[in-house]
């Protein structure tokens, strides 16, 4: 297999068709990301996937935050600091067999995760997320 499939713990074998990455805190102007601050973020990525591309099924891998740790003593005015994995990554993966519909060609997935690299690789965390996955409840089928 290449670095662009992979093969789900259900058997399934799935590629990657497409990806696009961007850093996470590219739009942060000064001051710390926060918890608040994060989970607008990652909502906003699922909001912004499902106006652009409404057809496609997306999936969000919940990232690891860390804590930003404060000099003794400071606090910081605007809530927890805490960081994301620094790159986002927007992959769309397909499986050239339908998920549920038997009728239909194949199946798309587009999944969402944070890294602290950019790909290529994917990080071998996020690739045992994606074995995981279970692909017949949340692909979509799709027919050429």
């Amino acid at each position: 297999m290449s670095n662009r499939e992979i093969r789900l713990n259900s058997g399934r074998d799935v590629r990657l068709w497409e990806l696009r990455q961007k850093a996470t805190y590219e739009g942060l102007l000064e001051g710390l990301p926060t918890t608040r601050l994060n989970n607008i973020y990652l909502d906003r990525l699922i909001a912004e996937h499902q106006k652009t591309d409404p057809a496609k099924s997306c999936y969000l891998l919940a990232p690891q935050e860390l804590p930003i740790e404060l000099p003794p003593g400071e606090t910081y005015p605007f809530g927890a600091p805490a960081k994301l994995p620094s790159v986002t990554c927007t992959g769309r993966f397909r499986s050239m067999k339908s998920a549920r519909d038997v009728s239909l060609d194949y199946s798309e997935l587009v999944v969402i995760w944070l890294q602290d690299e950019f790909a290529m690789p994917i990080a071998s965390d996020v690739v045992e997320q994606i074995k995981a996955l279970d692909w017949e409840k949340l692909a979509g089928d799709f027919e050429y």
